[in-house]
This record gives C-alpha cells, structure tokens and sequence, in this order.
C-alpha cells in the first residue's frame, strides 16, 4: 500500500498554546498555513513536538480536524496518534478515521520497552486499525528502544500499511542498511542537523522541528538534495547549522517554542513538565535568530 507521497520535508508543528494553557487552534492554523505557503510538503501534528504527551484525546481531535480542513488540497497532514498503550493507540485512530487526513505517524511504544514479540504485535493492530498509510516513528532518545535491523524486517514485512519511517537515530550504518534494504520506504531523517547526511544514503527527507522557523529554507534543503545539487544543498546545511544546534540547546519543543515567539508567532508557554527557555539560552538564540528569517531567497 503506497496510499500518498510523503514529499520530502514535512514540519514537526509546535502546538500553540494561549495564556491559560489551552491549546490555541487558532494560532496553529495561522502557522500551518504559513508553513505550508513556504514550500513544505506537509505538517505532522500531534507529535513529540506538539507536546502528544500531555494532550488528552479531546484536545488532539478539534486540533487534527482543524489543521486537515486547513491544509486540504495544499499540503499532507500527518496525525501523531501513537502512544505506549496499544488499545489507546488503536482507540484514537479509530477516532482520526473520521478526520481529514492522510496519513499517521505511529512512535514506538515508550517507556514499556516493550520485547520484539510485543512491538511486532503492537504495529500489527495499528496496521490492522487504520485505512491510511503510516509512517513508523524511531526516536530512541525519547522511548528507551531502538528499532533494530530484525525489528525493521519483521514489522515492515508484516505491515503494508507502513509505507514510511521517520528514523531518528544516529547510526549512519543502520540508515544506509534501511534505505537500500526497503526500497518502497520512503525514510525521513527525525533530526534536522542529520537530513543532509542521510539524503546522501537515501533517504527521502525529514520531519523538521526547524521548518517551524524556516519552512523555505528547509523546503529548498531536501529539494537541492533530491535533485543531486548537493554543494548547493550542503550550502543551506551549512548555514542553518547553528540554528540546528540553538534549537535543540533544551528539551524539545521549548526553544522552537521561544524562537517562534520571537519571530512574532504566538507559540506560548510549553506544559509543565516542560518549562519555558532558560533566560541564558533565551539571549543565546535570539543573537542565532537574527541571522534567519522565514523566507529563502
């Protein structure tokens, strides 16, 4: 099942939140419309950026349907529905059928750590609840498991609804091994300081937490990249390298959160356990945030 494109430079979009600690859809729709304008292929909601964790399902739902109506018929809209409980995980899918979007981006169970039975099983009842395609999500840093080589072949030969993997570890031998081993994958770099690198293994382009910041010049990254202009794309890396590193000098989302504020875009506060930027790494990014601007010229 192919089911879509991916495209090549999807953004992980923050989760706005108003002065009380709600969710600002309002806010969100404005930023996801922008992103979009800006030349990227579509919008991940509801993810490790969007702060899923501390969103209840009645809040991920108005938000998902709102951001999809937005977006429709301009760019992909992706819903982070996964979770580390496979009946809520299946649960909320079955609640997203309903809304307007293309496509779910499904974490590896967190905190479990769950054994190969239990993750195969576990990516088999999403595959089995879903009528869109997924993309898998491996982010060791942030769940305690690491997909393996052995877990890929199982889960991808079993699962046909996975038709993309948003791979956010480091190991460049894994990612070379992925990309020529699945060739129908279309495999996105989870990190942005990594897209570059790993579009030169093959990979197809990457679920940027910068693109909330700089859409185009993202955009314009993978699209030098897919093309084999690669000093023109390795030129973009290069100066977008120290806002790669600001943007990540705190747990995400709080300093894409900060930047975003200072671009003019009301992203509010982070929930608690996060707290806002520290206020020397808040002067920090500011000096890095001059030298960026939301366009690409």
């Amino acid at each position: 099942m192919k089911g879509i494109e991916w495209g090549k430079t999807l953004t992980a979009i923050v989760t706005p939140m108003d002065a009380r600690g709600e969710i600002d859809i309002p806010a969100a729709v404005n930023l996801a419309r922008d992103i979009i304008a800006h030349g990227c292929d579509g919008i991940v909601v509801c993810g490790t950026t969007g702060e899923a964790a501390t969103l209840s399902t009645e809040e991920k739902l108005p938000l998902i349907s709102s951001l999809g109506e937005e977006i429709r018929g301009k760019g992909l809209l992706i819903a982070g529905v996964g979770g580390n409980c496979t009946r809520d995980t299946v649960g909320l899918i079955r609640q997203v059928e309903a809304l307007p979007v293309d496509g779910y981006m499904v974490i590896t169970p967190y905190y479990n750590k769950p054994n190969q039975a239990g993750l195969v099983q576990h990516y088999l009842a999403v595959d089995a609840a879903s009528t869109r395609p997924i993309m898998l999500y491996n982010v060791p840093s942030r769940t305690g498991i690491d997909m393996s080589r052995d877990d890929y072949e199982l889960v991808l030969a079993n699962c046909p609804k996975i038709t993309a993997v948003k791979e956010a570890s480091a190991d460049l031998a894994k990612a070379s091994w992925l990309a020529v081993k699945f060739p129908d994958v279309d495999f996105f770099s989870g990190n942005d300081n990594l897209t570059l690198p790993l579009m030169v293994l093959g990979f197809k382009g990457v679920v940027s937490v910068a693109a909330n910041v700089v859409p185009a010049a993202m955009a314009q990254l993978t699209a030098l990249a897919s093309q084999g202009d690669w000093e023109g794309a390795r030129h973009i890396h290069e100066f977008l390298s120290p806002l790669f590193a600001a943007l990540f000098v705190e747990t995400n989302p709080v300093p894409v959160k900060a930047a975003l504020e200072l671009q003019g875009w009301p992203a509010g506060s982070p929930r608690l356990p996060l707290a806002r930027l520290s206020q020397p790494n808040a002067a920090s990014l500011a000096e890095v945030l001059i030298n960026y601007t939301r366009e690409w010229v």
